[in-house]
């Protein structure tokens, strides 16, 4: 697959103008569609980035729009405003959490079970 092919992302654009509808019309309904769809296009591309990288370790690359929604859920809050530096970390972080690209120390990877942990957690709370 090329740099140049464009990869399907199932769901992504909805994820991402939900994720902008949070950190900018919750305070303020009175947002234009115009600017929503503007910030949501801009969390789409930087979302967009990671595509390649996660085809390529033979995951779905819908994972990508259930990492915005989890952002949605768990980080995003009100008047974030068009800022994007938080999504871009948080989402790498996401992304390396699901898709590992890197060799972890032991004292690194030590924290990976509570993070096991943590996710047992919030699975329990689903049912």
């Amino acid at each position: 697959m090329s740099i140049d092919e464009t990869l399907e992302i199932p769901g992504l654009h909805d994820a991402c103008l939900e994720l902008a509808h949070v950190v900018l019309a919750s305070g303020q309904p009175q947002v234009s569609r115009d600017i929503l769809e503007t910030l949501a296009d801009r969390f789409e591309r930087e979302a967009a980035d990671f595509a390649l990288l996660v085809a390529n370790a033979g995951r779905d690359t819908a994972l990508l729009a259930r990492a915005v929604h989890y952002l949605v859920d768990a980080h995003a809050l009100p008047l974030m405003g068009t800022d994007l530096e938080w999504f871009r970390q948080a989402l790498a972080c996401l992304i390396e959490l699901a898709v590992p690209g890197i060799a972890l120390s032991a004292k690194g990877a030590a924290f990976l079970h509570d993070v096991e942990t943590g996710i047992a957690q919030s699975m329990q709370d689903l049912e």
